[in-house]
């Protein structure tokens, strides 16, 4: 541990720790919260009851995520019918999306909503600790999000979210197992979403090389975004054929601040880019995913729906993180060429 450092502190939490708390009032009101900040000036919002998916984050002060009008709504008021998806998607940093579903409504075998059901999922066992490791300050929290149907699927998400004392960064890692004697279809996706003032029409998108293929009519210029317009349509990009690693940045020069997304690509292949210039749903998503821009319906018919065998594991881990200034941009930028 650092000696000095705590010779100057009467407690961590002066600089750094994870404060716990509940919502009183609102949509969300019950909703429990973990609230992470460290000596970095990173600052994260965990929400144990929708799939310790991540709210806010914020760096020293200034606010890179994307949050929705519905605001943080409790996972009680979802319901899988028709509409009932948008008008109370909370969006956040992170929505974890699976793992029955990803994309539009589904419906062969069984009631598929948007997205899927585990980022409406309340986490068990879920745990958070601080702690010196050597040298180093460790913030982390833990839990479990099981998805299970009676005569069918048990899949579940173990989750650690972990940062350090200085880390402008933090990393998730998924451990994804279907505990049943059947093999079982699954889809994931990792939802991460920008906005203001991050995400403003000088800001600029970079991705790590790869195919990229526009989903719609709207989708023409992946790299440069724009001002908030009015009814305008969402654009969609799919990307796929990266290496053993992948990566996506979101960079503004005029405020010397970019947010990034990393991870490993072996179960998790390809990546969405959806950019949405609207006013008032103003945000940049990166989404890496083991679909292929296909809802459930649509993978299964086109033979690219993937399967988790019985009684097995697979296992994801994810960086997220802020870049401070145009030199870490740039040094950001030339080492994904």
């Amino acid at each position: 541990m650092d000696i000095q450092l705590l010779k100057q502190l009467g407690n961590m939490e002066q600089i750094a720790g994870i404060r716990e708390a509940r919502i009183l009032r609102g949509r969300g009101e019950g909703i429990e919260i973990a609230e992470v900040y460290n000596a970095a000036g990173l600052r994260y919002t965990i929400v144990p009851d929708r799939c310790m998916d991540l709210y806010g984050l914020s760096y020293k002060g200034m606010n890179l995520s994307f949050q929705s009008k519905n605001g943080l709504t409790s996972p009680q008021a979802f319901a899988p019918g028709n509409g009932e998806f948008s008008e109370q998607w909370p969006a956040g940093m992170l929505v974890t999306c699976g793992l029955d579903n990803v994309g539009g409504q589904a419906s062969q075998g069984g009631n598929y909503p948007t997205h899927g059901r585990i980022a409406h999922t309340p986490a068990a066992n879920f745990g958070t600790e601080t702690f010196w490791d050597g040298d180093e300050y460790v913030l982390r929290a833990r839990g479990e999000v099981h998805q299970t149907k009676m005569y069918g699927r048990h899949l579940s998400i173990r989750r650690t979210i972990e940062t350090g004392l200085y880390e402008k960064k933090l990393q998730i890692r998924d451990v994804i197992t279907n505990y049943e004697a059947e093999d079982e279809p699954y889809m994931l996706l990792y939802h991460f979403n920008f906005g203001y003032p991050l995400l403003q029409e000088d800001s600029c998108v970079e991705v790590s090389k790869a195919q990229v293929k526009p989903m719609n009519h709207m989708s023409d210029d992946s790299f440069h975004m724009m001002k908030p317009v009015d009814g305008r349509g969402e654009e969609l990009y799919f990307r796929t054929g990266f290496g053993d690693t992948a990566c996506g940045v979101i960079y503004n020069r005029r405020l010397g601040l970019g947010g990034y997304v990393k991870y490993r690509t072996a179960h998790l292949p390809n990546l969405m880019e959806w950019k949405n210039m609207k006013s008032h749903d103003y945000v940049l998503a990166l989404e890496p995913c083991n679909t292929c821009g296909l809802n459930r319906d649509e993978a299964a018919e086109a033979g690219k729906l993937a399967v988790l065998p019985a009684y097995s594991s697979i296992e994801n881990e994810l960086e997220l993180g802020v870049l401070d200034g145009e030199k870490e941009i740039d040094a950001f930028l030339e080492n994904m060429k």
